[in-house]
């Protein structure tokens, strides 16, 4: 079998996957984007300095608004999606001052969990993410740097305001959870697919067959008579290849950032 390549969990492994069962469906995204060859290769070019500006324009290409090293795994990894290709990110300025501290969002209070990327006109990309979900805010004027913010949404049109409204929902839920602060969680109904996906992807690239690929995903009864008896399975794991190099090729897909 073929060496594994350093982004790659072990696809034999099915525990090496088993967060993803509770994953936001944006985290898949991560996990596709890391697989794909021409994201690696940007990495290996620009990754040494990945907020220098060559390497931000790049980022932008791939969804992101900083590269992230590809050898991590979503609960490493800290990508930050860009508002033009997540439509869930909230834009908001910040402003301190006078105001009750109910209304106001601390985000030291989420510092084991926020991440933030900043851009050349200074707006924060910030990201609020345990690895499994996450909850994007872009501050379009003022920081979150200076302590605790009143946060105004700006928010407009129609088409655009379930999935923002979705994240300022989370934001409440986040806000009011008191010392024990942390992301809702609604694990995704299509997410063992999706896992199996990934794997079919892990074993084309360490070198296992389709046969191996069924054997391993649906039991030994899936070998026996492969050629034969078993067309039922091929089919399966000939849907599993083909959606998985698909991935690979458009590792953006819209399936990832909108239900």
């Amino acid at each position: 079998m073929a060496a594994s390549p350093a982004h790659a969990t072990d696809w034999r492994d099915a525990a090496g996957y088993g967060f993803l069962l509770e994953a936001d469906r944006r985290i898949f995204a991560w996990e596709w984007l890391r697989r794909s060859a021409a994201y690696r290769r940007a990495w290996r070019r620009y990754g040494a300095e990945p907020e220098g500006r060559v390497a931000l324009r790049v980022a932008r290409r791939f969804g992101l608004a900083a590269l992230e090293d590809p050898s991590l795994d979503a609960r490493s990894a800290r990508p930050v999606w860009r508002a033009k290709c997540d439509p869930h990110v909230v834009p908001a300025t910040a402003s301190g001052g006078s105001f009750p501290r109910c209304e106001g969002f601390d985000i030291l209070r989420f510092a084991t969990f926020a991440s933030v990327a900043i851009d050349a006109e200074g707006n924060e990309h910030w990201l609020l993410s345990d690895g499994c979900r996450l909850l994007r805010i872009d501050i379009v004027e003022g920081t979150l740097l200076g302590g605790p913010a009143l946060l105004r949404y700006r928010l407009e049109g129609l088409s655009s305001l379930p999935p923002r409204l979705e994240s300022l929902g989370h934001l409440v839920e986040l806000g009011s959870d008191g010392a024990a602060a942390r992301l809702p969680r609604r694990p995704e109904r299509r997410a063992s697919r999706w896992i199996a996906e990934l794997r079919a992807a892990d074993a084309l690239g360490q070198g296992a067959s389709q046969r191996q690929i069924a054997e391993q995903l649906f039991g030994e009864a899936a070998s026996s008579g492969w050629r034969l008896d078993s067309d039922a399975y091929r089919l399966r794991v000939q849907r599993l290849v083909r959606s998985a190099r698909a991935h690979l090729q458009q590792p953006l897909a819209r399936e990832w950032f909108t239900p």
